[in-house]
């Protein structure tokens, strides 16, 4: 008896170390099924997965139903479905282990000085951040400086040049072969999360709601400017030479070291994944939204979803 016990143990482990390794889709789960593997078993392997692309709607339902799924296991599959694609921004999926999400970070203005000018304008630069994430409003007079330096700022490839990424390296570390071979999910969920709207009272969510698909970014390689003392600061720059319109970036220095090709696969409607012919070299990088110039929530608050290559 215990050995039978045991052989049962080794099997179901077997088939979940398996299944970290395979894609789960909704074709994978009705084999499982047609194979006789029971609910518990087939929830552990998705549970397993590190990488899944399970859509629900009424056609999937009777398909279940007819390979024999119980009620536990379609009404699991239901909030798997809506639980993956209620993400929003940009995920790193292939991580080996949980999805992690790309951090959004802020542009800003590089500067050899400060004056009185420069930090009036980056203080209410951030109390405009500030009252987004709070909901409270800064004055008309706060808001309306902050904007138009900001637009000013924005309005010509020669300034946008001088945008950069504060720190020398990203929140978010891409290690080991799934970080030189990345795959990412890029979330526009417009219809089912009301916070995407474009009357929505934030300016991140303003944009993004504009934002049709991953092909309205470029993958920038950026240079790097390391702190001088106590391995503290520093800053990413757009690499010289290039110029910004609003077709995005080109000019002599666009090769394809510095702008990185990437391909888009789209799973539905409001979710796409991003993957590379090429391995990634290692280095920092960010996603920049090349159609930017044209929203000015953006030249109000220049991003990029950065990330750094081990």
């Amino acid at each position: 008896m215990k050995k039978l016990f045991l052989t049962l143990c080794l099997m179901v482990s077997a088939f979940t170390v398996q299944a970290q390794n395979e894609a789960i889709t909704n074709q994978t789960i009705l084999d499982l099924l047609k194979e006789g593997f029971n609910s518990e078993e087939i929830i552990g392997a998705v549970e397993s997965s590190t990488e899944r692309t399970i859509q629900y709607d009424i056609n999937y339902m009777r398909q279940l139903k007819a390979a024999g799924a119980d009620a536990a296991l379609i009404t699991y599959l239901q909030k798997i479905a809506k639980t993956d694609f209620g993400y929003e921004g940009v995920l790193w999926w292939n991580t080996g282990d949980k999805p992690k999400k790309m951090y959004r970070t802020q542009f800003e203005k590089e500067s050899k000085g400060f004056n009185l000018g420069t930090i009036a304008a980056m203080g209410a630069g951030a109390l405009l951040v500030g009252s987004a994430v709070s909901g409270s409003k800064p004055s008309g007079a706060v808001a309306g400086a902050a904007t138009a330096g900001a637009i000013a700022m924005m309005s010509t490839g020669k300034d946008i040049k001088k945008l950069m990424l504060p720190g020398h390296t990203s929140k978010l570390q891409l290690t080991g072969e799934n970080g030189r071979h990345p795959v990412f999910r890029f979330y526009f969920p417009k219809t089912e999360n009301n916070s995407f709207e474009k009357s929505a009272d934030n300016w991140y969510q303003i944009v993004m709601a504009n934002i049709q698909s991953p092909n309205e970014f470029q993958l920038v390689k950026m240079q790097v400017k390391m702190p001088k003392k106590n391995g503290k600061g520093g800053r990413r720059l757009f690499p010289e030479g290039m110029s910004y319109g609003i077709m995005g970036f080109e000019g002599s220095n666009a090769s394809n070291r510095t702008m990185v090709d990437f391909e888009i696969k789209e799973i539905n409607n409001s979710t796409f994944e991003v993957t590379f012919p090429n391995e990634l070299e290692p280095g920092e990088y960010c996603f920049f939204y090349k159609g930017g110039l044209g929203s000015e929530a953006f030249k109000e608050h220049p991003f990029g979803f950065d990330f750094t290559v081990q």
